[in-house]
C-alpha cells in the first residue's frame, strides 16, 4: 500500500507545480498585456504631441512667410526708394531704432524670395518648409540664397543647427534618431518605436516567463517617463510658438497701417526726407521701428543647436514685440 501512497504525492505535487506554472503564466500574460498598454498609450500621446506641435510650427511658418511676402516687401519698395536717410531722432522719439544700409539690404532680399515663394500660394508650400520656416530665423535663411536655394536650405539649416533632433527622439549619439530622423518627420513620415515584448515560455520555464513580464513592465515604465519628458518640451515649443504667432499677427496689423502711411508721405512729398514735415518723418520712424522689431523677431531660431526651446532669444524677441505694441 505504501507504493500506491507514494504515486498518490506524487501526482499531487505534480498538479501544484502545474497549477502554479498555470498561475505564473496567466500573471506574465496579464503584465505583458500592461507593459504593451503603456508603450501603446506613451507612444499615441507623443504622436498626438507631436502633431500638436508641427501644426503650431507651421502656422507660425505661414504667417512669417506670409509677413515677409507682403507688408515686408511693402516697406522695402517703399523705403528704399527714400534718397536721404530719415534722421535718427525726432522730439519724444529719440529712442527709436535706425536701419542700417546692410539690415535693410539683408531685409529686402529676404521679402523679395518670400514673395516668390507665395507666388504659389501658402497651399502650394511643403508642409516641411512651413514647420521648417517656424523653426529658423527667416530672414537670414532668405536673405542669404535665391529662392530654389532658400526653400531647400529652409531645412538645411535647421538640420546644420541640429534643432530638428528632438523630432527625431534626439541625438543618434544618445540612442534617437537625430536630425534626419527630425527632418523625415517634417514631411509626415513618423515611425513611433514600438516596445518589443519578448514571447512566452513553455510551462517548464513560466517563472523566467513572468520575470521577463516584469522586466518588460519595467521598460515600459521608463520608456512612459521618457515620453511624458518629450512631451513636455513639444508643449513648451508649442506654446512659444503659438504665443510669436499671435504677437506677429497683432504687429502685422499696426506695421501693414504703418506701411500704408508710409507710402502715403512718399507720395505727397517725394523720396527726398528733407521735404517731410515733421508728421511725414514721425510715419517713416514709426515704419522702421516696426520693420526692425519685426526682422528681429522673424529672424529668431525657435529652438536651440540641441533641439531644446531656445528660451532667452525667442523671450527677449516677445519682449521687444510687446514692447512696440505698447508704445504704438
Amino acid at each position: 500500500m505504501a507504493i500506491p501512497f507514494l504515486l498518490g504525492l506524487i501526482a499531487a505535487g505534480g498538479a501544484v507545480a502545474t497549477g502554479g506554472a498555470m498561475y505564473d503564466m496567466s500573471k506574465a500574460k496579464d503584465i505583458n498585456r500592461e507593459a504593451q498598454n503603456i508603450a501603446d498609450n506613451a507612444t499615441n500621446r507623443r504622436e498626438r504631441t507631436r502633431e500638436a506641435t508641427d501644426e503650431s510650427l507651421s502656422e507660425l511658418g505661414k504667417i512669417k512667410i506670409s509677413i515677409m511676402g507682403a507688408s515686408m516687401k511693402r516697406f522695402a519698395e517703399s523705403y528704399g526708394k527714400i534718397k536721404k536717410y530719415v534722421p535718427n531722432k525726432l522730439n519724444t522719439m529719440d529712442e527709436l531704432k535706425n536701419l542700417s544700409d546692410s539690415e535693410f539690404q539683408e531685409l529686402k532680399k529676404a521679402s523679395f524670395e518670400a514673395a516668390d515663394l507665395l507666388k504659389a500660394g501658402l497651399g502650394g508650400i511643403a508642409t516641411g518648409t512651413l514647420t521648417a520656416a517656424g523653426v529658423c530665423g527667416l530672414v537670414s535663411t532668405f536673405g542669404a540664397a535665391s529662392t530654389g536655394a532658400a526653400i531647400s536650405g529652409l531645412a538645411g539649416a535647421a538640420a546644420t543647427n541640429a534643432t530638428l533632433a528632438w523630432l527625431g527622439g534626439g541625438a543618434i549619439g544618445a540612442g534617437g534618431g537625430g536630425v534626419a530622423a527630425g527632418l523625415r518627420i517634417l514631411g509626415g513620415v513618423f515611425g513611433a518605436p514600438a516596445l518589443l515584448i519578448g514571447g512566452l515560455y513553455l510551462t517548464s520555464k513560466s517563472d523566467k516567463a513572468l520575470n521577463d513580464a516584469c522586466a518588460n513592465r519595467d521598460k515600459a515604465r521608463k520608456y512612459e517617463q521618457e515620453i511624458r519628458n518629450e512631451c513636455s518640451v513639444m508643449n513648451a515649443i508649442k506654446d512659444r510658438a503659438d504665443q510669436i504667432r499671435t504677437l506677429l499677427g497683432d504687429l502685422d496689423k499696426k506695421f501693414t497701417l504703418a506701411v500704408y502711411n508710409l507710402e502715403t508721405v512718399i507720395n505727397r512729398y517725394g523720396y527726398d526726407a528733407r521735404h517731410y514735415d515733421d508728421n511725414g518723418i514721425y510715419r517713416v520712424i514709426v515704419a522702421r521701428e516696426l520693420a526692425v522689431t519685426m526682422k528681429t523677431i522673424l529672424n529668431t531660431s525657435l529652438l536651440r543647436e540641441d533641439g531644446g526651446l531656445n528660451e532667452y532669444d525667442s523671450q527677449e524677441a516677445l519682449k521687444a514685440g510687446r514692447n512696440l505694441m505698447a508704445k504704438f
